[in-house]
């Protein structure tokens, strides 16, 4: 087994270098990582993705001492779950209702929920209604973050196809897509 990683890392190391398995395992050896800060990486994990019940056994049979689980992760389960199962204007006004101020103050993670919402009306086939909603709600973005355009247009590319889930822009459509609008949000610096 090999892995390609193009580019170059956060440290300015070249990427693209193949690595075997066994180089890749002798390079991690080089580092070390207490049990009790592992313990906290996999608990952050853990009640960052909205494992609850994962994260309360963890901490009881690691003895682990953690944050209180509380109703913000339920609220974070809550707008997560909206959606990955494609409600993105019920995720917003969960949102909303959280933090009055965070689609307002953090343009991108905005972007991005309309973008899925916008996505999630041409997975219907609703052709007038995405495009009604990507003038509504995501012309002005386009003009105020230029950044973002590539991504917009590659959206509103689906409508150009009869069978959006066959065309080159298919990935969007894709169940992996709303897990990135998720992670857009929850490793956010808001972290519900």
């Amino acid at each position: 087994m090999s892995g390609n990683i193009p580019g170059k890392d956060m440290n300015g190391v070249e990427k693209g270098m193949e690595f075997s398995r066994e180089a890749w395992e002798k390079e991690l050896s080089k580092f070390y990582v207490c049990r009790s800060d592992m313990n906290k990486l996999i608990m952050n994990y853990l009640i960052t993705e909205g494992f609850r019940e994962a994260a309360e056994k963890f901490q009881v049979e690691g003895g682990i001492k953690a944050p209180v689980l509380s109703g913000s992760m339920d609220d974070r389960i809550r707008v997560r779950d909206s959606i990955q199962n494609g409600y993105l204007q019920e995720a917003r006004e969960l949102l909303n209702q959280l933090h009055p101020e965070l689609l307002d103050d953090n343009r991108l993670l905005r972007f991005h929920l309309l973008q899925q919402e916008l996505i999630e009306l041409i997975r219907k086939g609703s052709v007038e209604d995405a495009l009604a909603f990507a003038q509504k709600h995501l012309a002005e973005t386009g003009e105020e973050d230029p950044s973002v355009l590539p991504e917009l247009e590659r959206t509103l590319a689906l409508l150009a196809f009869d069978q959006p889930g066959t065309s080159p822009f298919a990935d969007l459509l894709h169940p992996a897509h709303r897990q990135k609008v998720c992670g857009v949000l929850f490793y956010s610096d808001t972290m519900l």
